[in-house]
């Protein structure tokens, strides 16, 4: 087990954020600090000329920060702003594109406990989340970088005047307080490039130590600069040339002249011929080039004039101030303490539906409620591990070690390997990894059983939510009869091993009561004493729109037809052909519109439709076939329309009628599955079989489309009961607390 240093023991920390127009990513940089665990640490923003919106990013952390500004863009003159603000013992940097591993400071502070430790710095992860940007750096007395193996012990050269010397990447590099005023901080010759390895060299020939703690991770993202592109090109190489020529003409000196003369021509050479190249090649225009051509030469005069005075002059410090009092330390507020990973391999935008969009709305009500969120998905491409808007994502796939686990999970759980075993130990192995950051939750989805393994997890509680299985799906499911062998070797395996599951899970999340009955009846499992039930929630439509209910109903009552949506996918269970009955019955009034969404509407289909219902959909002159379209547009059609039609035969739940009611539309509906609970009397009507499906909700739409009185007081209703139970912020409230519940049922087990 790691050893950390105890709380009372541990030096506070002054983690410095220097910023400069990066606010799309800077938001994400302070939510991360903010989840560390860590007993005394404050947060300190140097903001440069920034001309985007940093400052009201900012704003929103007003009085959990401290805020400063740097009115040059020179990353050394931000960096001693911050240190002159800091209050910690320690000094930590952080870029604004970063985001720090919770352990971060933890792992750190063990080499303070060391009062010869100068700086300590970690290893950092580059933007895909999953490969090393840095770890082990050496520099030499020309500022060249050498990369030694993980095992080399960087002690050895921690002694006064080496030759090489430790240096740490500035986004992940710590330096203790006092050790960094004594040599007087950041020298401002240095706008961008080594600023960090001139001040760890000055750090050891002070007599400091400079040290690795490879467990002390940041993950990097890679922005667009005022230096570079976002395609890694250069704009400019001014700042650049002007710092390596200072450094190598400054430092390189006790190499001797020839030798500093060797490194500044082969350094010059090198950039010439990259500029070339990149011309060449048609990454950057001729005049591009020519200008980059300018800027070494520019740089390399203004670099070496800068050099040839600091010589002179026997400059051996920084240029921070010297008489700063920093305020006292502003002690970041404490952490939730609770920590969930969600597992759904479908999530937005490449998937929407079902279980991935209820996934994607859970994790930002969670982290609106202060908690950490993970969530594992299936990577479309490489994998990945990103934080973006406050939530850990980590897209996974099939490796090689996985390959191996997957087929002892299939035959210890009795699951297919193909598809079902090798996805559950993917997500094992990124649950392994989630452990390092203090993982306490795995919420899975019974529907391919995504994390089953987790159950028996003596390290972190489990809960599997209940949505449709494999059992209640069958019945909707006639080819997987009519193919005997894949119902056999994959349905009736997975539906035995989700009676397993259901009959030993510790913790079951239901979004209905119905759901838990359907289950029981289905699988002949008891669930009911286990399961807790908080219904889904959805974001505000009408609000996201702009709208109030009042002004959705003066612009429907000025027009001169009632619009009227389905929104699903064209399968039985779903209901689409009494839908398309409806439209059918009502292709005469002109008062009447339908849309349809969510399929896309091929000649092969439309006549399988044809075939099946007797009806032509495309023959249907009231209708519009929207096709499978995305999250905003399908919004979109939701506030636009003034009725939902929801026929599912089965529905675990029914998110669409919450998303209706979110929009101020009625919903029309089967009385089946969740829909029961979902839509009362005030948000719509419920129907017992088919047929009074379709003659009753022909009936209402034909009255609505003349009175809309009736369906103006059920729309208030709709919306009135979507903001008393079914909001994202309701449902994330609950769920925590059921996780909360979940883990504390684990520890005291």
């Amino acid at each position: 087990m790691t050893r950390f240093l105890p709380d009372a023991q541990c030096p506070s920390f002054s983690i410095v954020i220097n910023t400069l127009n990066r606010g799309s990513l800077l938001g994400d940089a302070i939510q991360g600090v903010f989840q560390l665990d860590y007993p005394s640490f404050e947060l300190v923003v140097v903001n440069g000329p920034s001309t985007d919106n940093s400052e009201d990013v900012l704003a929103r952390w007003h009085g959990r920060i401290k805020h400063l500004r740097c009115d040059v863009a020179n990353l050394s003159v931000s960096r001693n702003v911050g240190i002159e603000a800091a209050a910690g013992d320690v000094v930590a940097f952080l870029d604004d594109d970063a985001v720090p591993h919770p352990l971060w400071l933890r792992y750190l502070s063990r080499h303070y406990a060391n009062p010869s430790t100068g700086g300590v710095g970690g290893y950092t992860v580059d933007n895909t989340g999953v490969r090393w940007q840095v770890r082990k750096t050496v520099c030499d007395r020309f500022g060249n970088a050498y990369f030694p193996d993980d095992l080399f012990d960087e002690r050895a050269l921690n002694f006064p005047g080496t030759p090489l010397y430790p240096s740490l990447l500035g986004t992940n590099s710590s330096f203790r307080t006092a050790a960094l005023r004594e040599i007087g901080g950041f020298d401002h010759t240095f706008a961008y490039l080594l600023d960090e390895t001139d001040v760890c060299m000055r750090l050891v020939d002070a007599g400091w130590h400079i040290h690795y703690e490879p467990a002390a991770m940041i993950f990097h993202q890679f922005a667009e600069s005022h230096i570079r592109s976002h395609t890694r090109k250069p704009k400019t190489l001014y700042p650049s040339v002007v710092s390596k020529t200072y450094y190598i003409n400054r430092h390189g000196q006790r190499e001797g002249f020839d030798k500093v003369a060797e490194q500044l021509a082969a350094y010059r050479g090198e950039l010439l011929r990259a500029n070339a190249w990149l011309a060449d090649h048609g990454d950057i225009s001729q005049q591009h080039r020519v200008q980059l051509d300018l800027d070494v030469e520019q740089g390399s005069e203004d670099g070496l004039r800068r050099s040839y005075a600091a010589l002179a002059t026997g400059k051996t410090h920084g240029d921070m101030r010297i008489d700063a009092t920093p305020e006292p330390l502003l002690p970041a507020h404490p952490r939730e303490g609770l920590r969930v990973a969600l597992v759904s391999q479908g999530f937005p935008p490449e998937n929407d539906a079902g279980i991935a969009r209820w996934t994607s709305l859970l994790a930002q009500g969670l982290r609106d409620q202060g908690i950490d969120v993970h969530v594992i998905s299936r990577a479309g491409q490489a994998p990945f591990r990103q934080y973006r808007d406050g939530i850990w994502h980590h897209g996974i796939g099939r490796t090689p070690a996985t390959a191996t686990a997957a087929t002892t999970i299939s035959a210890r759980y009795e699951v297919p390997e193909a598809g079902v075993a090798d996805w559950m130990a993917a997500v094992q192995q990124e649950i392994a990894f989630l452990k390092t950051f203090g993982l306490d939750i795995v919420s899975f989805p019974i529907w391919d059983l995504e994390a089953l393994p987790s159950i028996d997890d003596q390290d972190v509680a489990a809960v599997v939510s209940l949505h449709t299985t494999y059992g209640l799906a069958r019945p909707y499911k006639p080819e997987w009869s009519e193919r005997i062998i894949y119902g056999r070797a994959f349905v009736d395996r997975m539906i035995a091993a989700e009676n397993a599951l259901l009959g030993r899970a510790p913790a079951v999340l239901a979004n209905s009561e119905a759901v838990v009955a359907e289950i029981e009846q289905i699988h002949g499992v008891a669930v009911a004493d286990r399961a807790h039930v908080v219904p889904h929630g959805t974001p505000d439509l009408l609000a996201g729109a702009g709208l109030s209910l009042e002004g959705k109903a003066a612009r429907r009552d000025q027009a001169s037809v009632l619009k009227v949506l389905f929104a699903g996918r064209f399968e039985p269970r779903k209901g689409y052909d009494l839908a398309l009955r409806v439209a059918a019955r009502l292709a005469d009034d002109p008062a009447v519109r339908f849309s349809f969404a969510g399929t896309n509407l091929s000649d092969a289909l439309a006549k399988d439709i044809k075939r099946q219902i007797g009806i032509d959909p495309r023959s249907l002159g009231n209708a519009v076939f929207h096709g499978d379209v995305d999250r905003a547009a399908l919004d979109r059609l939701f506030v636009e329309h003034d009725v939902v039609l929801m026929p599912s035969r089965f529905e675990s739940f029914g998110l669409v009628a919450i998303e209706a009611m979110s929009a101020g539309a009625p919903v029309l509906a089967l009385e089946r599955g969740g829909l029961a609970e979902v839509v009362d009397a005030s948000a719509g009507r419920l129907f017992a079989t088919e047929e009074a499906f379709v003659d009753e909700a022909v009936k209402i739409i034909a009255r609505w489309a003349r009175d809309r009185t009736g369906m103006n007081q059920m729309a208030q209703g709709a919306y009135d009961r979507f903001l008393s139970r079914y909001t994202v912020e309701a449902m994330a409230r609950g769920v925590a607390d059921f996780y909360r519940n979940a883990v504390l049922q684990r520890s005291t087990r």
